[in-house]
């Protein structure tokens, strides 16, 4: 208990459980007896485990309590979500205290990331020229649940009083893939300018990663995980010929469940001949051919984006963006929905929705579908003729024979 000159009334200095900084409040009382009463009740409150913190927080102590608290529970992918709303809500909205988490400030954030903005690119001859762009709805929306799944999470340890409201972003009549399935002699293109971005000594583990993503419909970090033995938080294939499967650890998948799949056929023409006994399937070398590349999901995904753009695979005209290892993933799915039913396509692409798979791969091909069932009746126009009807023949039947017809 202290009395500060600036401050009429007697302040009560403690440490804070969750935090384990020290805080003062005002006592707000000049009376020594009083404030001695307040500072047992508060006392009482810390030892029984009581003592909650409030919306006057300071944000960046709110931060680094959420850090403390959640980080340990989370996925790699999904701290570095949160990490970035985090510090877009910073620079955007400036909050002082966790009060400032309102609807108001919600809005105006939404706004901000709805903004156009500007980015420094190389032109075509190689100088940086200034490039204008908006954030896409998708990655609004991924920003708006990640700051209300950390609203939600502070009301519920009684630090905000009420959750603000939020307008999510309506979905698209029409769901918009963010890149192409990319065709065979696109990717044909990318394994020929491999040399060209990683060098000639790394080249053929780059390739062999390529086709890998290309044949199996991995996704980068989970064909990163891919070993030849059990490893827990890992993917492993087990080769056995016709029943070949790829066995996901819960930690190993976007959807966190231990899962067995099916590993397509030419996945097992691929991998059969280069089996080994353990260790990882695709080992990408560094650049300069010294060593095997950190298995960093991020790192690895631009080399790869870096291969798409040397081979001038444009996979969306309006962005510029050319095809990345995602895209070797819709290539794998758009050719299997031609092939098998659409839940036979879910298991083969691990969608935790049916209407995923309907969306995204299905949905997409009704063009070729319809061209399909021209020719399943060998009736397209232009090329063969219309069936004839035959005539049905007359046959006398041998009751009216017999009775002299």
């Amino acid at each position: 208990m202290v009395k500060y000159r600036d401050r009429a009334n007697l302040v009560l200095r403690f440490r804070c459980p969750l935090t384990g900084k020290q805080e003062t409040r005002s006592a707000g009382t000049n009376q020594r007896k009083q404030a001695e009463k307040l500072a047992a009740q508060w006392e009482a409150d810390l030892r029984a485990g009581r003592y909650q913190r409030d919306a006057r927080m300071s944000w960046q102590d709110f931060r680094e309590f959420w850090e403390e608290s959640r980080l340990p529970t989370l996925k790699r992918s999904s701290i570095g979500n949160y990490a970035a709303v985090f510090n877009s809500f910073e620079e955007l909205c400036r909050p002082k205290r966790l009060a400032d988490l309102t609807t108001a400030r919600v809005t105006a954030f939404t706004a901000e990331l709805r903004r156009e903005r500007q980015k420094t690119v190389k032109g075509p001859d190689g100088k940086e020229e200034a490039s204008s762009f908006r954030l896409s709805e998708a990655t609004v929306a991924q920003h708006l649940r990640h700051l209300k799944a950390v609203a939600r999470w502070a009301h519920r340890q009684g630090l905000l009083p009420t959750v603000p409201q939020f307008e999510m972003p309506k979905r698209a009549a029409v769901a918009k893939m963010k890149g192409r399935p990319i065709t065979g002699e696109e990717f044909e293109r990318m394994l020929d300018a491999t040399e060209g971005v990683v060098g000639a000594i790394a080249a053929e583990s780059w390739k062999l990663l390529l086709r890998g993503l290309w044949w199996s419909g991995l996704r980068l970090g989970e064909a990163l995980a891919l070993r030849w033995d059990q490893q827990p938080g890992a993917v492993w294939v087990m080769l056995d010929g016709r029943k070949s499967v790829l066995a996901f650890d819960a930690g190993a998948q976007k959807s966190g469940k231990v899962e067995l799949v099916p590993l397509a056929p030419e996945a097992v023409e691929l991998l059969a001949p280069i089996r080994r006994e353990r260790g990882y399937v695709f080992a990408p070398l560094k650049l300069r051919g010294n060593g095997a590349m950190a298995r960093d999901v991020l790192k690895i995904g631009k080399i790869i984006s870096s291969i798409g753009a040397a081979a001038g695979v444009l996979v969306d005209p309006a962005t510029g963006k050319t095809a990345s290892a995602h895209d070797l993933r819709r290539a794998f799915g758009a050719r299997w929905a031609r092939r098998v039913m659409p839940n036979d396509l879910r298991t083969l692409m691990r969608h935790a929705s049916i209407e995923t798979t309907m969306t995204y791969y299905v949905g997409q091909n009704a063009q070729a579908t319809a061209a399909a069932l021209w020719e399943a009746v060998g009736n397209i126009p232009g090329n063969t003729a219309p069936r004839k009807t035959p005539r049905p023949r007359r046959t006398r039947s041998k009751t009216m024979e017999n009775k002299g017809y």
